[in-house]
């Protein structure tokens, strides 16, 4: 466990949520409304709730903006890789589907085999907060002290069961990520300059849970 000097440091800031579907990418983020309710659940997560699951839809939300940001929602649907294109399924990425202000949204998370990952446990300075976070930064080494030598590669069985294994009781989500259009988010992993990628889970735990993911070939 990294200490606490090693804190995950955020930066977050939302927009109003348009009132119609714009033409494309949207410049405008979600609205984002605190809840009073999520208090620091500490290490157990207690405050979490249940899982909640739902089929995977294929009918997406628009208010994402095809920038780099945090978004902040219910986890609903976990969609393995597929060789059908259902529900935007594909063979390298396990797509998580997360709605946000009442609508779902998509986060494909890469998970070929030259992926490497690896997780944290530290607590986040700011808040989870319902919606889509432009402001947000984080860059491993910098942020959180890991350099590539500490993100072994994996396998795509074991990543998609690893996946599987964080995600199976997780209601609230944190997902560091860019929008590649109003809809949804990739990327989740290694880019540099701030604007790296990780899934969050237990976000309401005193340390919560990163899950971090790169490539073959990165030096970081």
């Amino acid at each position: 466990m990294l200490p606490r000097v090693a804190i995950l440091v955020l930066l977050i800031g939302c927009r109003e949520l348009p009132a119609a579907r714009p033409e494309g990418p949207a410049d405008a983020a979600l609205d984002a409304t605190p809840d009073a309710a999520l208090i620091d659940a500490g290490p157990d997560n207690d405050g979490d709730g249940p899982p909640v699951r739902q089929p995977c839809t294929s009918a997406f939300g628009t208010a994402l903006s095809a920038t780099y940001g945090r978004l902040d929602g219910i986890l609903v649907s976990v969609v393995p890789p597929a060789s059908t294109s259902a529900c935007n399924a594909d063979g390298g990425h396990v797509h998580l589907q997360v709605r946000v202000a009442g609508e779902i949204y998509d986060v494909a998370v890469n998970v070929g085999s030259d992926v490497h990952t690896t997780t944290r446990d530290v607590a986040l300075v700011e808040p989870w907060q319902e919606g889509w976070h432009t402001t947000a930064s984080v860059d491993y080494p910098t942020s959180l002290g890991v350099t590539a030598a500490a993100t072994p590669l994996s396998t795509q069985a074991a990543l998609v069961n690893a996946l599987m294994a964080d995600l199976a009781t997780v209601n609230h989500i944190a997902i560091y990520a860019t929008g590649y259009g109003p809809d949804g988010v990739h990327l989740v992993h290694r880019n540099g300059s701030g604007h790296d990628g990780l899934i969050v889970t237990r976000p309401l735990s005193a340390a919560a849970h990163l899950r971090l993911f790169s490539f073959t070939g990165q030096v970081f």
